[in-house]
């Protein structure tokens, strides 16, 4: 015989509601972070083995120079300051080199690279020569019969005056004596950000007509400094053509460098190559971006490629456009850009809009340089028009952590969106507590027929135009909410180091206290495993408040279960980004504050006005006592 005390229908789909969830946080957990940090570390591995076993060149020679040591940054642009241009902006400074007219030495003003606003400023762009070298350069090509020829690349000196300085408002020219006739002027400026713009005029002196065409280059000599898999952010080769966005990652990119080594692929085999109209196409990092544009209105050959080199991969983002005549006696003017700098939202968008100019034409799907992933129809209208416009507005209002506040209201205003469904939910579960004396009554009296007593429970909840299931639609629909705020976190450069009331002073990053030191106040760090900071435990407190408005579980097994979920889940959520878990403590309360108004318009006493009682009555004296 069945157990008066056992769950009711209601407590089962609590139970049921809860394991789903549970499981679907559980898979989130392992997939976005597990998971990303045993690849990364048997990449890291693999690495490490590769390196200390000497690669064979594509000729069959072993490079001597495999374990030799790169110069560091300063000592690359320290043997070269005597062939450099100076940049200066309000947004970048470097320098440019007049080998090759690279563009290979880029900080960024706005950002550090800690929290610590004294830390260094962010690097986007180093020489090949140094370690993680990472530039740009753009060539010509001379096409003689069959033959094609180089005019300019990443080795040609080319000369400018020595007093230049590129500036927002001065431009720069470049000269470049290409031989048999032919010369190069090239002008380079840059805007208040981080697109410059490239017009270079091919002169032909020669006396015979030219055909040449353009080619541009972006590369990087092995994985970013501090490179860090994750899964949820794209980092590699991406561009679009045609309306198309190709991606290819790093480790993809590997694979097929040590497939070039194994022979596995031709030595002029491409990783991917594609003809288009012109876009964009360039190499990414979490946050940063290299991308070169060539006009929109040229049919370009483009190509993605990795080659083992010195002991690792060279990474190249390169196209080729159309073949052009240059009359004898004549010139040809071609223009291109390219942008190396944050990749924010608003000012990508900006560019892909274009400014109404021949100067600065559209750059199409230039915003989907930002991994909004495979559910973007989520993700990038939760940022575009409620997270982006609401840190904007309180940004506007001179509020310092306008973010965090965009995360606090874009809940409240989603638990706005959601509250008829959540009020109709919360009927149902006020009803379904009225109806458990008649549930019960029907589980003892049919407790030896199964059947029959799931048709009366059916019978009831018809009769009484009860949904069971109406009370999971609101916590369903919260699971793309979560993951679309967890993405954004994760890969708009806006949460990085973005500051919030009190302790945490960057939401895409996990809360950095942790109980085990009392936050801090004693004086000895403890292990990453075990940060559990405040927020996580905010978070499991407002859990634990919001399953006492739940009705009880008389289950002793299943309530056990349900007092520890809390618990597991404080631990859990200590790993995620701060914003997050802001974002779910403050929809625990808020998820509480409605249900307890509901409930007590319904008139219906929770587990909550049960505890408040008892410890008021303990509160009070006997009467007659003192």
């Amino acid at each position: 015989m069945q157990n008066p005390g056992s769950p009711g229908p209601n407590d089962t789909r609590n139970i049921i509601i809860a394991v789903v969830l549970s499981g679907l946080i559980l898979l989130g957990f392992e997939f976005f972070y597990n998971a990303p940090l045993r690849s990364r570390l048997a990449q890291e591995r693999a690495q490490a083995e590769e390196q200390l076993t000497p690669q064979t060149s594509q000729t069959g020679e072993t490079p001597s120079a495999a374990n030799a040591p790169q110069a560091t940054r300063e000592e690359a642009l320290s043997s070269t300051s005597t062939a450099r241009i100076a940049i200066d902006t309000g947004s970048v400074d470097g320098s440019i080199s007049l080998v090759g007219a690279r563009l290979d030495d880029l900080n960024l003003r706005g950002y550090r690279r800690t929290v610590d606003p004294e830390s260094p400023e962010v690097t986007v762009l180093s020489p090949m020569s140094a370690n993680f070298g990472h530039d740009a350069f753009f060539g010509w090509e001379l096409q003689s019969g069959q033959d094609v020829a180089t005019l300019a690349d990443a080795a040609s000196v080319w000369s400018a005056d020595a007093a230049s300085r590129l500036t927002s408002e001065t431009p720069v020219t470049l000269t470049l004596d290409a031989g048999s006739g032919i010369t190069i002027e090239r002008t380079i400026s840059v805007d208040q950000n981080y697109m410059f713009t490239t017009t270079d005029v091919v002169r032909n002196t020669s006396g015979a007509p030219l055909s040449v065409r353009a080619l541009g280059v972006v590369r990087r000599q092995g994985l970013p400094e501090n490179y860090v898999f994750n899964q949820i952010v794209h980092q590699g080769m991406i561009g679009t053509f045609g309306g198309q966005t190709r991606q290819l990652t790093y480790r993809d990119a590997d694979k097929h460098a040590r497939d070039r080594v194994r022979e596995r692929v031709g030595a002029d085999e491409r990783a991917q190559n594609w003809q288009g109209d012109g876009a964009w196409l360039g190499v990414t990092d979490h946050y940063w971006l290299t991308a070169i544009v060539p006009p929109a209105d040229e049919s370009v050959s483009a190509y993605y490629d990795a080659r083992t080199e010195s002991g690792s991969n060279d990474y190249r983002a390169a196209y080729r456009g159309e073949w052009h005549e240059v009359p004898a006696g004549g010139e040809f003017t071609y223009t291109q850009r390219l942008f190396a700098g944050a990749k924010r939202y608003e000012l990508l968008r900006d560019y892909q809009r274009g400014d109404g100019t021949a100067a600065a034409p559209p750059i199409a799907r230039f915003d989907w340089a930002i991994d909004w992933g495979n559910f973007w129809f989520l993700t990038r209208p939760f940022f575009q028009w409620l997270l982006h416009p609401l840190g904007q507005l309180f940004a506007g209002w001179g509020i310092i952590f306008n973010f965090g506040l965009a995360i606090i209201a874009s809940t409240v205003i989603i638990k706005t969106l959601m509250l008829p469904l959540v009020i109709q939910s919360f009927k149902m579960t006020a009803k379904m507590r009225t109806l458990q004396p008649k549930m019960k009554e029907i589980q003892e009296r049919y407790a030896a027929d199964k059947q029959r007593q799931q048709q009366e429970m059916l019978k009831l909840y018809q009769t009484e135009k009860l949904n069971p299931l109406a009370g999971c639609i609101p916590i369903l629909l919260q699971i793309p909410v979560f993951f679309a705020l967890y993405k954004t976190l994760s890969v708009t450069i806006e949460m990085r180091h973005e500051p919030f009331i009190g302790w945490i002073n960057d939401l895409s990053a996990r809360d950095p206290t942790s109980v085990f030191n009392l936050f801090g106040l004693l004086p000895y760090d403890v292990p990453s495993f075990l940060l559990i900071g405040a927020w996580p435990l905010l978070y499991g407190v407002s859990m634990w408040a919001l399953q006492s408005l739940s009705p009880p579980i008389t289950d002793p097994v299943q309530a056990q279960i349900f007092r520890f979920l809390p618990v597991v889940f404080t631990v859990m959520f200590a790993a995620f980004p701060a914003g997050l878990v802001i974002y779910w403590t403050w929809s625990n309360i808020v998820t509480m504050l409605q249900q307890y108004t509901i409930m007590r318009f319904q008139g219906v006493e929770t587990q909550l006005d049960t505890f408040i009682a008892k410890r008021l009555r303990k509160g009070e004296k006997p009467a007659g006592s003192g």
